[in-house]
């Protein structure tokens, strides 16, 4: 499966050609109408910022993003975007992270209901996921994942559903 390769990509330092995969996946899942798309482009951005690809990383991270403010998935938008941030942050990319910062600033509802109530979801305890998907190979983030009961979280990059360990 070409996800399962880009993860391995990923996961193995080959960061550039992990990056071309997610955006092929994306713009593919863009045409077939495919909800994880934003998810893929955030990945594809992220990849070739680690590959040394700024601009053209920076640039799929904030689409991505768009796409789920566009949607209003401001859930989504919330948690991918505030971990994105800590990602960026933690590998050095300050530029990057001030840039999607003022960014998220700007177009978070941060006012409304159920802006309130993801922040509150964010503060609950749940059990403790693996780090992969089981199905696809992808990072498991408790932080970023949606939360379907107390033990099960859904997949961002395959939409699988990922159990607790036991």
């Amino acid at each position: 499966m070409l996800l399962s390769q880009a993860h391995r990509l990923m996961a193995a330092g080959e960061f550039i050609e992990a990056g071309a995969i997610f955006e092929r996946l994306a713009r593919g899942a863009v045409e077939r109408e495919i909800p994880r798309a934003p998810f893929l482009f955030v990945q594809a951005g992220k990849a070739y910022l680690e590959g040394g690809e700024k601009p053209k990383g920076f640039t799929l991270v904030k689409h991505g993003l768009k796409m789920l403010a566009d949607a209003g998935r401001w859930g989504e938008l919330y948690r991918l975007g505030h971990r994105t941030l800590a990602v960026l942050e933690e590998k050095g990319f300050t530029e990057e992270s001030a840039r999607l910062a003022a960014w998220l600033e700007e177009i978070l509802p941060e006012r409304s209901e159920r802006a309130t109530a993801i922040r509150l979801q964010d503060k609950t305890k749940h059990a403790v996921l693996p780090t992969a998907c089981p199905t696809c190979g992808g990072p498991v983030d408790p932080a970023v994942v949606t939360w379907r009961d107390d033990v099960t979280a859904e997949c961002l990059f395959c939409g699988s559903m990922v159990r607790a360990e036991a």
